[in-house]
């Protein structure tokens, strides 16, 4: 069935199984007829010449040929003949003795019956019990032959047998009428088995066409193209095949737009590796030579000058920090764990960052947790790094004077180290909640967006993982990092 269409591939197999079923049925229901049929006429035929052997009836031809005549069915049909015979007297007969078919019919019948295994009963201890029926080629056609013994009306009188000689043309007749109308009800029943297959395989491929039409259109236009189907609603296998479709659509957007997204990160990485390159140098330079003017600036006492050029390496230093994060961001290596203190890592970290809070008037508040072991092994200089972002992302968040509070958790079932760093800031917008670790994303004017997507590349080169938890009084992060 290579080449045809679904609709034909369900249409067939359904109309040759029910032709299956219909010839099946019609050669049971026509034997069943034909049985019936032959029946009948052998009952009607029996009571004809139950009446045409009773005793009671007058003898003769006149009275067989009266009874012939209300017997016969319509005109045209050639309906029993009677015969009656009795020893030493002439055969009285239905018959039309002056033609040839008539006498060679009565030739026959005598002959036949004067062969008692060609009609048993006739004679015997069982004559005229009950009236026999055979079949019989009388004069080269074929007939139903019925028969039965009777005494006369005078007790004493010879036996008469009684022959009622049936064509059996008329019975096949009969039975060809009703095959015709087996087969023409089985026609009919075809041609509806046909129709209904027909409608049954629309009803079924007419969604999987639409779906295969939204799939070539899909094809066509580009995952960007919008894919609704009517089957998406539906319960039934085919619904579930749409609806599979859909969510394979959407993964392959998704997938798509991760390709595109990681190739311009790529593209974006190289890039800030390049500058990042060019300015770490300079920034180097730019701070020895402002160290040394300060240098001197305090050796002569001049505390306006120092303090403008500790104002300027604190912006180098932020400078350096910007260039490390693109440093880090473009180029990740895997974490060098060693044995360290995080609780004194992070009291250091709040030192350095001491001058900036001071600066935005943020207070920082450590809440280290004593029973967290001191030799600890993680990268000290990559979780440095997280944690600046991290604080300094708090920092940032909060609008007026505020609160950033550092805390360390150890948990001995995990074997993991938790760091938390909560501000009290307005919390993060819930339009970038969703992407606040994607790269590029901020919402302070002017920021890089890499501050929260290196703490979770740090977070997962250490196999842990960082979340947040926010609201209208502040934004909390959780850092954790299991024991390697």
């Amino acid at each position: 069935m290579r080449g045809l269409g679904l609709a034909t591939k369900i249409t067939v197999p359904f109309v040759l199984l029910f032709s299956l079923l219909l010839v099946a049925l019609g050669v049971v229901l026509a034997s069943e007829i034909f049985k019936e049929i032959e029946a009948r006429v052998e009952r009607e035929q029996t009571f004809v010449l139950a009446v045409a052997s009773d005793p009671r009836m007058p003898r003769g031809e006149a009275s067989l040929r009266a009874i012939k005549r209300s017997a016969t069915g319509d005109e045209g049909e050639r309906g029993p003949e009677l015969i009656a015979m009795e020893e030493h007297t002439s055969p009285s007969t239905t018959l039309d003795l002056a033609k040839e078919e008539g006498a060679a019919l009565l030739k026959d019948l005598a002959k036949a019956a004067k062969e008692p295994e060609r009609f048993p009963g006739l004679h015997g201890a069982e004559a005229g019990e009950r009236i026999g029926s055979t079949h019989a080629t009388l004069a080269g056609q074929k007939y139903l032959v019925l028969y039965i013994a009777r005494p006369g009306r005078v007790p004493g009188e010879a036996l008469r047998d009684y022959f009622l000689i049936y064509p059996q043309a008329n019975i096949e007749a009969v039975q060809q009428r009703a095959l015709a109308r087996i087969a023409g009800f089985g026609a009919c029943g075809l041609l509806l088995a046909a129709l209904l297959g027909r409608l049954v395989a629309h009803w079924i491929t007419r969604p999987i066409k639409r779906l295969a039409t939204a799939a070539g259109r899909l094809a066509s236009g580009g995952l960007n193209e919008p894919f609704e189907h009517d089957a998406e609603k539906a319960r039934d296998e085919i619904g579930e095949l749409a609806r599979a479709f859909g969510a394979m659509v959407e993964s392959l957007r998704a997938s798509q737009h991760e390709l595109v997204k990681a190739e311009r990160l790529a593209a974006t990485g190289k890039l800030a590796a390049s500058v990042a390159h060019e300015i770490r140098n300079p920034l180097t330079s730019l701070r020895m030579t402002v160290q040394m003017l300060a240098e001197k600036a305090e050796k002569r006492g001049d505390a306006s000058d120092r303090e403008a050029y500790q104002v300027i390496l604190g912006e180098i230093d932020r400078l350096a920090l910007s260039v490390e994060e693109l440093l880090t961001f473009a180029r990740p290596r895997p974490a060098q764990r060693a044995p360290a203190d995080l609780n004194l890592l992070v009291q250091d970290t709040v030192k350095f960052l001491g001058r900036q809070l001071q600066h935005a008037r943020v207070q920082a508040r450590v809440e280290p947790d004593a029973g967290l072991p001191a030799d600890f092994a993680f990268d000290a200089n990559k979780v440095r790094q997280l944690l600046v972002n991290l604080v300094l992302n708090a920092m940032q968040a909060i609008v007026r004077e505020g609160t950033v509070t550092i805390r360390t958790r150890w948990d001995a079932v995990r074997r993991a180290a938790t760091l938390e760093v909560a501000d009290t800031g307005p919390g993060i917008p819930q339009e970038i909640r969703d992407k606040a670790f994607d790269p590029f994303v901020s919402t302070k004017p002017g920021g890089g967006g890499l501050g929260l997507a290196i703490a979770k590349q740090i977070a997962e080169e250490h196999a842990g993982a960082i979340r947040f938890e926010t609201g209208k009084t502040g934004t909390t992060f959780f850092v954790t990092l299991p024991a390697g």
